[in-house]
């Protein structure tokens, strides 16, 4: 009888232990599921902000440039409208072609009107939509905040247990020396997070940053460059500087040429968008055997502040600080605690500590009209992407 029952004894004592230790293991693999979740859930927080930033940097760039199109186009119409007012004026005696003359004048004379008003609308518009989107980058930029990264990471981790608590400085003082030391540094470093390493710009002074992006936006496009080039400084630019620009002669007779060119000046709201058309013609004097002075038959001009009665343009967005190394941000570190009840030491906890990447990578797939994969991250470009990686504290092997 005290066989049997030492043995029962032991058994239970068994079960018991074996049923703790289960509980004890099932745990630990809870709290490292929780981490990595939480740490790629951050991270994927993260990297979907910057691209929301990015995008939004895109569209104000695009659409800045949609307003100086749309300022080509007045001044280009205008110059157009002037034009067929001259030929309906010389040609109103001529039977037939006098009457063409005049309803061709008329016609281009209401489009200009309609194309007048409807850029002024349009470019109203844009300036709307350009503080819609500075706002959107504020909103962003908050939602990097290390509170709300690390509020997104805790839902995310609750979802395996309501007991665990994540990147807790209080939780760590049961973790052996030196780790533990190592845990509150990375804590501490948490604040130096996503949103300190961004920071919000105003286009003009900028050192010519945003009006560079511009212009390097207009030069990779030929299409596009022909109706916007032209001079890109304070000073009024010069009517040869422009792309819409063509020449006609007849030896020893008459020459004629068109000159038009769109003026981007490097204004603190980024705008400063002026455009200018005319049409010449000199005649060669044969008496002094040279050619006469240029005499402008038509022209036009049109600017984004009067069209629209004030343009604002770009006057914030969001960039990097500085290049970030190997174009990886940063590194979001998820310290998951559990207490340790399976083992019955009420101050024990169960930790794991994961760690996710937010990187600037342009994927391979991606070829036609991509920036280069080699190329410098940037938040202009929404190919910021997260992925756990393994976790790594300073002072610790």
């Amino acid at each position: 009888m005290p066989v049997v029952l030492a043995s029962l004894a032991i058994g239970i004592a068994a079960i018991f232990i074996s049923h703790r230790v289960s509980r004890a293991v099932t745990q630990a693999s809870v709290v490292v599921n929780a981490a990595d979740a939480a740490a790629y859930s951050g991270a994927s927080w993260t990297a979907r902000r910057l691209n929301l930033i990015a995008y939004t940097n895109r569209a104000l760039v695009a659409n800045h440039i949609a307003v100086g199109h749309l300022v080509a186009y007045i001044s280009w119409l205008r110059y157009v409208d002037e034009g067929a007012d001259r030929i309906a004026h010389y040609t109103r005696y001529i039977p037939y072609a006098g009457a063409a003359t005049t309803a061709a004048e008329r016609i281009v004379a209401t489009a200009l009107i309609g194309s007048e008003q409807t850029a002024g609308l349009m470019i109203r518009g844009f300036d709307l939509l350009h503080r819609l989107m500075a706002l959107t980058q504020l909103d962003a930029r908050r939602g990097l905040r290390p509170a709300r990264v690390d509020e997104v990471m805790r839902r995310v981790a609750r979802q395996y247990g309501e007991s665990l608590e994540i990147n807790r400085h209080e939780e760590t003082d049961s973790i052996p020396q030196p780790y533990q030391a190592a845990m509150d540094g990375l804590l501490i470093g948490r604040r130096v997070s996503a949103y300190l390493k961004l920071k919000r710009s105003r286009a003009g002074r900028d050192r010519g940053y945003f009006a560079g992006l511009v212009s390097r936006t207009i030069d990779h496009d030929p299409d596009l460059a022909r109706w916007l080039r032209g001079g890109r400084s304070r000073a009024r630019a010069g009517f040869g500087s422009g792309g819409r620009t063509w020449d006609l002669s007849l030896p020893l007779t008459v020459r004629f040429r068109k000159q038009g060119h769109t003026h981007q000046a490097p204004l603190p709201d980024a705008g400063g968008w002026r455009s200018a058309d005319r049409l010449q013609v000199r005649f060669f004097n044969l008496g002094k055997e040279a050619w006469g002075s240029w005499a402008t038959i038509a022209g036009g001009r049109a600017d984004a502040d009067r069209l629209s009665g004030g343009y604002r343009g770009v006057r914030h967005y969001t960039r990097l600080r500085k290049q970030p190394a190997d174009n990886e941000l940063l590194r979001v570190p998820a310290l998951v605690t559990a207490p340790l009840d399976a083992m019955g030491d009420a101050h024990a906890v169960n930790a794991h500590l994961s760690m996710a990447s937010v990187r600037y990578h342009v994927p391979a797939s991606c070829r036609r009209g991509c920036p280069s994969a080699d190329g410098p991250a940037s938040l202009f470009n929404p190919y910021w992407e997260a992925g756990l990686v393994k976790p790594s504290v300073a002072g610790l092997p």
